[in-house]
């Protein structure tokens, strides 16, 4: 009788559904193949760029990094980052599949990327383009400085994540975005 009761209970233990598999990350990487930022476009959204690894939850954003609190605040003309309450940038359009700025509070780009011809160029604060993105086969190549990005083919994804002229939280902060605004 043990002898049945313990095969029935091994015949249901082999029944259980695998677990989900994890979800794909966006991965930046530089010429070396080290990693320099990698984004979980999953809710809540996960991204880390160095010592910065934050967990966004949102719309409306919302993130914490130590004690300090980031938020977003989205209207018309596009999604406010705040840093404990400070308004830091402003990420503008929001959602658009061809471009994206980061603008500083006085309304200056501090990075703006636009898609064309399948191209993202980035351009800095005096529209002087600073980078290039193109996908070669299944993943994106960006030239200065030389990163290859998997896990998407978002050409403006990846100019955010891969922006050196922005702060790792405001990269972290505008592709989650960019993944959560996708997924509403």
């Amino acid at each position: 009788m043990r002898r049945l009761l313990l095969l029935g209970l091994l015949a249901c233990q082999g029944k259980q559904e695998p677990p989900p598999p994890a979800a794909a990350s966006v991965q930046v990487r530089d010429s070396s193949g080290v990693l320099v930022a990698e984004l979980r476009p999953i809710r809540p959204c996960r991204g880390s760029i160095g010592p910065v690894d934050l967990i966004v939850g949102g719309p409306p954003l919302v993130a914490n990094l130590g004690s300090t609190e980031w938020k977003g605040s989205a209207a018309d003309n596009g999604t406010t980052l705040y840093r404990d309450g400070q308004p830091v940038v402003r990420v503008f359009p929001t959602g658009d599949p061809k471009t994206v700025s980061v603008l500083d509070l006085h309304g200056i780009a501090l990075a703006r990327s636009a898609l064309n011809a399948g191209v993202a160029t980035v351009t800095n604060s005096a529209s002087v383009p600073v980078r290039s993105l193109r996908i070669e086969g299944d993943t994106i190549k960006a030239d200065k400085p030389a990163l290859t990005i998997t896990g998407t083919q978002d050409l403006v994804l990846g100019a955010l994540l891969s922006a050196p002229e922005l702060s790792p939280e405001v990269r972290v902060l505008a592709a989650c975005e960019r993944v959560l605004v996708k997924d509403t």
